[in-house]
């Protein structure tokens, strides 16, 4: 498998915003990933898979610890191991800096939630009705990295 990891840059943008419409209901927009593309406590990286824009993960570190944003990968390229390569690849680069990531997911979404576990994440607790379009709850996720 050709896939590369690498920062993403502002040209990456367009290509990041159409897998996040592929995969959310309530998709970033151009502004949005714009703006942590701008803020030095974040950190975005793209999957390019045979030279093309993958997947992507967005993170922010806050202190001594981070929070996942948003991953997502192409529909037809999912179950390749590219959003794992996209996780290990982060957590690899933040582990000396922050103590635990935390991120949220839908409770619904059972292959995340699965993925994150596989990953090291641990259920710690609940937001209600964190979700919109549809409103569900979400489940808080932590991994310690030391």
């Amino acid at each position: 498998m050709n896939l590369i990891i690498r920062k993403l840059k502002e040209e990456d943008l367009l290509a990041v915003l159409e897998i996040a419409k592929q995969s959310f209901s309530m998709p970033w927009s151009l502004k949005s990933f714009r703006e942590e593309l701008l803020n030095p406590q974040s950190i975005l990286k793209v999957a390019e898979f045979n030279g093309e824009i993958a997947g992507y993960i967005v993170l922010r570190k806050i202190l001594d610890e981070a929070e996942l944003l948003s991953i997502a990968v192409k529909p037809a390229l999912r179950r390749k191991g590219i959003a794992t390569e996209l996780m290990r690849n982060l957590l690899d680069e933040i582990k000396n800096s922050v103590k635990s990531c935390f991120l949220e997911v839908r409770v619904s979404n059972i292959q995340a939630i699965s993925f994150y576990e596989k990953m090291g994440f641990k259920k710690v607790g609940m937001r209600k009705k964190y979700y919109l379009l549809p409103e569900e709850d979400g489940i808080i996720m932590k991994l310690d990295l030391n």
